[in-house]
């Protein structure tokens, strides 16, 4: 295999790869990610649902299992896309018809049975 092809084939293998955020910024919503010995990103963002008028806040956590997507296969120019669920962060449920957000002791429930919050305070205004 001549050089140029090994290194097309060593970019593309890098356009998607799993890591473990090592370190969070959420001063510059940006985070570290760990790709398993010695290998860690620089600071890369993490995709919002939302960043406009809209805004959703919710940054990754250190040890939680990641999604890095590079178009060019370089880590460096990524993008954290999203998480996966892992032995260290299993899923907060495990119905198909349920929607979660669970924040420490805190959770939103949604399902066709209606909504449920709970939490140790709940303040209105």
């Amino acid at each position: 295999m001549s050089y140029a092809a090994a290194r097309n084939e060593q970019a593309r293998e890098g356009i998607v790869r799993f890591g473990v955020v090592s370190l969070v910024d959420p001063g510059t919503a940006r985070a570290k990610v760990s790709f398993g010995g010695e290998s860690e990103s620089g600071w890369l963002p993490w995709l919002a649902p939302r960043a406009a008028g809209i805004s959703v806040w919710a940054p990754p956590g250190e040890g939680e299992q990641v999604i890095v997507l590079s178009e060019s296969g370089d880590t460096a120019q990524g993008i954290i896309i999203g998480s996966a669920f892992s032995t260290a962060n299993p899923a907060a449920a495990s119905s198909g018809t349920l929607f979660k957000i669970e924040v420490g002791p805190s959770s939103i429930e949604i399902d066709e049975s209606g909504v449920r919050i709970k939490a140790p305070r709940i303040d209105f205004n």
